[in-house]
């Protein structure tokens, strides 16, 4: 009897909490539904009346089916690997389908392939890199398997990237640019202490393709290399785990847009610089670095040399001299530069180029030397009391000509402007541009 009413208050109990706990839920639902009626109507009410604040809409972007690619081509491959040694800027038209899609075939072409025992995903996610087109509609990811581009983010961010990866203001963003990723946890999981290795070279990989076919089409290319990926990361919404390698800037050469595109051009600062380049032997990447990135900040670049017309570098690019050095104005540029290699030993000893040397710094422009050009300004007798660098050959002879050499990669002093060699060419044309923008002031 005593277990059966105890069963019984315990069977009464129990009912009394769920009673309770059915009271409570109902309190909070009508709180909930006042609460509701205080913010607003509900989504389903008509447009135009005010409502709870909802996340923001998808973009408007929709996917992009580029065309089938052609494998044929009229460019060898022997005469596209000439034409990679040209620096022609791309200028800022938008690429048609096209093009895009030959660019992108070329990557899906030569991405690395996924791990065997991986099930392939119909958007092409399980492949250790990825592929990010900057339009100027918006940021799209490129999805191999479909051909596809799809969308990630709406509005232009070209210049804003260019700007950022290149620390400059004045940049030219190009038709379209493309950023290389690669998945570290991927490369770590497959590939272990060697994944930093393997990443980069297999990007290496895609990038060289992307520039052949970029040549094979018409096309003018600029190489990023050094990229920072929290620069990427400010600008473009790269999804977490990839980080950002390679990017590319990609467009039809700027000479051969028509002026009526109203796209920018190298020419619209009108700033000037002349490169006085060595009649042969010059060193190759000093002068294609040098100029590229000075085309990149808008300043047109003109080639000066003992003898018009084409130029070899020690190891077979080739440059076009506009103009001899005995015939420069320098009233018509804001700086000159001076490249090195075997062949400005040549100059060293020329009254010709040490009077050019002279006149420039005589005039306040930018007066620029690199690797082993630096000896040419000295020479001329413009160094004293400057703190200078240069390829460490050089090192002596600077110091006779009473300069303060430091060895640093780049050296700004006042508008006199020196650095040791290819590797130090972007410093060296940043301090260049730097220069200008004080002799335009």
């Amino acid at each position: 009897m005593k277990l059966r009413l105890f069963a019984g208050k315990c069977s009464r109990s129990g009912i009394a909490r769920v009673l309770l706990a059915s009271l409570c839920m109902a309190s909070l639902l009508v709180a909930a539904a006042a609460a509701a009626e205080k913010q607003g109507p509900s989504p389903s009410q008509p447009q135009g009346q005010a409502g709870p604040a909802r996340r923001a809409p998808a973009p408007r972007l929709q996917p992009i089916q580029l065309p089938e690619p052609t494998t044929r081509s009229a460019v060898t491959f022997e005469q596209a690997v000439v034409e990679m040694q040209r620096v022609q800027i791309p200028a800022g038209q938008r690429l048609d389908s096209a093009k895009v899609g030959q660019l992108a075939w070329a990557i899906r072409s030569s991405m690395p392939a996924p791990p065997a025992a991986t099930n392939p995903s119909p958007s092409g996610d399980e492949s250790p890199m990825r592929a990010f087109f900057v339009l100027p509609e918006g940021l799209f990811a490129y999805e191999p398997q479909g051909h596809t581009l799809q969308p990630v983010t709406e509005g232009d961010i070209r210049t804003t990237l260019a700007a950022a990866l290149m620390k400059q203001s004045t940049v030219l963003p190009g038709g379209c640019q493309i950023i290389l990723t690669a998945s570290t946890r991927d490369y770590t999981a497959r590939f272990g202490a060697r994944s930093r290795m393997v990443m980069a070279m297999q990007a290496g990989r895609v990038a060289q393709t992307v520039q052949l076919e970029a040549v094979a089409q018409g096309l003018g290319f600029i190489a990023l290399d050094a990229v920072d990926g929290a620069d990427v990361r400010r600008v473009a919404r790269i999804p977490r785990g990839y980080e950002p390698l390679f990017v590319a800037i990609v467009g039809y050469p700027s000479s051969q847009v028509p002026e009526t595109a109203g796209q920018p051009t190298s020419t619209q600062s009108g700033r000037r610089a002349l490169l006085v380049v060595p009649p042969r032997g010059f060193q190759d990447q000093e002068l294609l670095e040098t100029r590229r990135a000075l085309e990149l900040g808008s300043v047109q670049v003109a080639v000066a040399s003992t003898r018009v017309g084409p130029l070899v570098g020690m190891t077979g690019a080739v440059a076009q001299a506009d103009v001899l050095v005995n015939q420069v104005n320098v009233d018509n540029f804001d700086a000159v530069v001076f490249i090195g290699g075997t062949g400005a030993a040549e100059y060293v000893h020329s009254p010709m180029v040490q009077n050019l040397a002279r006149q420039v710094s005589a005039r306040r422009k930018v007066l620029a030397a690199i690797g082993t050009a630096p000896t040419i300004l000295a020479s001329a007798g413009v160094l004293r009391g400057v703190r200078v660098t240069a390829y460490l050959s050089e090192q002596e002879r600077i110091a006779r000509a009473g300069a303060l050499y430091t060895g640093n990669p780049a050296e700004k002093d006042g508008l006199i402007i020196t650095a040791t060699g290819p590797l130090a060419a972007p410093l060296f044309a940043r301090a260049i541009l730097e220069g200008i923008g004080e002799v335009r002031q």
